[in-house]
């Protein structure tokens, strides 16, 4: 089972769709940079002056990221950056549950922020982590082997 687990090419579903997950994301920000800065905001955790920098440079980051993923190409430096932006957004999302914020975050454009949609999000980012961590850790034990 392990080495099921760990076969390259069973990989390759899930490292796709995160890929087409993070380029769709990303696309979905970089059409309304104004409501994603916005979205960011109203997390209350950024100083104003850092907002709008993200806000334009997180999109092309996770469309690059998501690209490199899906094709397979230098994916092990994707995936590491799949994993922080995951494991940031679920920080995010967690603090703003925590402080009782009502918040959209943006991940898929603007929605209805609430407490129901802010959980699903936080789920949502845990499966990302948890798939791309086995990919990574998949990916990582292959090359120290020789395989990739």
């Amino acid at each position: 089972m392990k080495d099921f687990l760990f076969n390259r090419w069973v990989l390759v579903v899930p490292r796709m769709l995160i890929g087409a997950v993070f380029v769709y994301a990303g696309g979905t920000k970089l059409i309304d940079p104004g409501q994603f800065a916005d979205n960011i905001a109203s997390f209350q955790i950024l100083p104003d002056s850092t907002i709008n920098v993200l806000a334009t440079g997180l999109p092309p980051t996770e469309i690059l990221a998501g690209l490199m993923m899906a094709l397979g190409w230098r994916h092990l430096t994707a995936n590491l950056t799949v994993l922080i932006l995951t494991a940031v957004f679920a920080v995010a999302l967690a603090q703003g549950l925590a402080r009782g914020l009502q918040i959209d975050c943006g991940c898929f454009g603007s929605g209805n922020p609430s407490p129901t949609s802010t959980w699903i999000s936080l789920g949502r980012d845990i499966l990302l982590f948890a798939a791309s961590l086995w990919i990574y850790l998949a990916g990582f034990r292959s090359k120290k082997e020789g395989q990739n």
